[in-house]
């Protein structure tokens, strides 16, 4: 080991900041936990200082690491690589600043590492409360091998090089998304599509073109509910994969974090539980309910887990049109107020099944779906390059931060 490294505890490296915030602006943007994942800053809305929420308290600065105190694998965190004088962040956030020894970035890197926060998250879990929360003096208390600043900025311009490399993914996917969103708008909500006549007829849900109709989702769609696991059944490693309604964010699902079965448990399943690469999913119950998400690649072998639906295609590429249907803020409405139950909402399949929407032919669909699966499978591309990237960073990151690699 470099000689230059030394070992310190991360509360001598950094503090935490919890300074009440004296509004001076009639506006700011509030940020709470749900509001970063995992290195992104999900909006940046300004809110009225009167519509401000009473845990809007803490001030931050470019270069501060905000981490959540609640279920910490579960990623909201994030880097302030930005000027903040018009941001405000919940008391739920901690806000890391960094002294003099430590580069903020370097930091960032280290306290958001699987490892470090796989920690947390069992320090967490064992803390008896409502949720799963941790506090800095915790935080603090994790030692840390550091070498010198050079090192330090040499290895995490090597970390954010891959981290760059897996935000432009994230960005051209975005991209891609829009592309096909504009295409199902041209298509199907300004009808101005190949082979269009012009014509148009009346329909209950408005002016459409000669030849459509209102139907029903189960039309060109099957939605298959997932399998009653038990929760002896599961386990946090194995070959068998399990996705459940925490799994789907974002339009993508989660492949990485999930829980295991024994091979042998699925082997007694009907396969119509099995998830192939692609696969368009559905969240049916919770807060999430609604909530859809494609199945990149995995490694392993993915089964449904009760609650979680999959769409079965009826017509050739019905889930590129179903995926931007859905995905639209009409239709995520439609699902949420579709929704039963006071305490826990649910949606079944066959609510779903009997949601009404304007109805093309079949050739439309197969056409349009021809025109945007390259799109998709772009997409799909991207999410595997970025699981690749991601698995060497969280892989490398150990090693080169204690001195066992040298970039």
């Amino acid at each position: 080991m470099n000689k230059e490294w030394k070992n310190y505890k991360l509360g001598e490296l950094c503090e935490t900041i919890s300074i009440t915030h004296k509004f001076n602006k009639n506006k700011l943007v509030f940020l709470n936990t749900g509001d970063i994942d995992r290195g992104k800053f999900l909006h940046s809305k300004y809110t009225a200082i009167k519509d401000m929420p009473g845990q809007a308290k803490k001030t931050i600065k470019k270069n501060d690491i905000l981490f959540s105190e609640i279920r910490p694998a579960n990623g909201r965190y994030a880097f302030v690589y930005f000027d903040s004088d018009d941001y405000v962040v919940s008391t739920k956030l901690m806000v890391i600043r960094c002294r003099e020894a430590i580069l903020p970035k370097y930091l960032y890197q280290f306290i958001t590492s699987k490892t470090i926060t796989d920690w947390l998250q069992h320090l967490a879990e064992s803390r008896s409360g409502t949720f799963p929360q941790i506090t800095f003096d915790q935080v603090a208390d994790i030692e840390i091998n550091l070498p010198s600043k050079v090192e330090q900025k040499t290895i995490s311009e090597f970390l954010s090089a891959l981290d760059d490399k897996i935000e432009l993914n994230r960005q051209t996917n975005q991209t891609l998304e829009a592309i096909a969103q504009a295409i199902f708008k041209e298509w199907f909500v300004d009808f101005n599509f190949p082979g269009t006549t012009g014509e148009m007829q009346d329909s209950e849900l408005g002016q459409i073109p000669k030849g459509w109709r209102v139907g029903k989702l189960g039309e060109v769609v099957a939605v298959q509910n997932g399998y009653a696991f038990k929760s002896n059944d599961f386990k946090d490693a194995g070959e068998i994969k399990i996705i459940k309604i925490k799994n789907i964010s974002g339009n993508l699902v989660d492949v990485v974090s999930t829980q295991f079965v024994d091979r042998e448990i699925v082997e007694k399943l009907d396969k119509k539980y099995k998830i192939e690469i692609g696969s368009l999913l559905i969240a049916m119950t919770g807060a999430e309910v609604g909530k859809i998400g494609l199945i990149p690649k995995s490694e392993k072998q993915l089964w449904l887990n009760q609650r979680v639906g999959m769409f079965v295609e009826k017509v050739k590429y019905a889930n590129h049109f179903i995926y931007i249907l859905l995905g639209s803020e009409e239709y995520q409405n439609t699902l949420q107020n579709s929704a039963l139950g006071s305490a826990q909402p649910n949606i079944s399949s066959s609510v779903i099944e009997n949601i009404s929407t304007i109805m093309p032919p079949v050739k439309v669909i197969l056409n349009f779906g021809e025109l945007v699966n390259p799109l998709f499978e772009r997409i799909l591309s991207n999410y595997d390059e970025s699981a690749t990237l991601t698995a060497i960073r969280d892989s490398l990151l150990p090693k080169l931060m204690n001195g066992e690699i040298e970039v």
